[in-house]
């Protein structure tokens, strides 16, 4: 049992050690802001396989399951990549639900119905929460005011 908690002990430290510069090193960069958590996901996976190459071998844990390697490389880029796109897919349907509320409250039945301001500050919700997902990514923003949707 002592050296069940010991091997837990030294992969906490070295995951402690090791993630944050391996993931940094990773070459998957998200294109914008939401698509983030996703990249982070991404490099996780391949840091993982990588690690588990090294782990599963002869004179190592050798568990005879190199093909989970292998698994973790296919499943990495689809993450950061198509599963990704999901934020592009949510962004369309923010950006329509806000043109769709906008034609709602141009009919004055519907709009005569709600306290001024209400219909616009929806509308204007949407449109920031679309564009706020869609605002592109990058390490090093410099120079002027950054306004992507503006």
């Amino acid at each position: 049992m002592k050296k069940l908690i010991s091997i837990g002990v030294a992969l906490a430290l070295l995951t402690m050690a090791v993630v944050p510069g391996a993931v940094a090193a990773q070459d998957i960069e998200p294109s914008t802001y939401a698509k983030i958590p996703f990249a982070i996901i991404g490099s996780g996976l391949e840091l993982f396989a990588d690690i588990w190459a090294i782990v599963d071998t002869p004179g190592a844990l050798d568990m005879g399951m190199p093909w989970i390697s292998d698994v973790l490389d296919e499943v990495a880029p689809w993450t950061a990549g198509p599963l990704a796109w999901s934020v592009d897919m949510l962004a369309w349907g923010v950006g329509l639900a806000a043109d769709v509320l906008d034609g709602l409250f141009a009919i004055s039945l519907i709009a005569d119905a709600l306290p001024a301001g209400v219909g616009d500050a929806l509308v204007g919700i949407c449109d920031t929460i679309a564009c706020g997902l869609v605002t592109t990514w990058s390490a090093n923003v410099t120079g002027g005011e950054f306004t992507p949707c503006g």
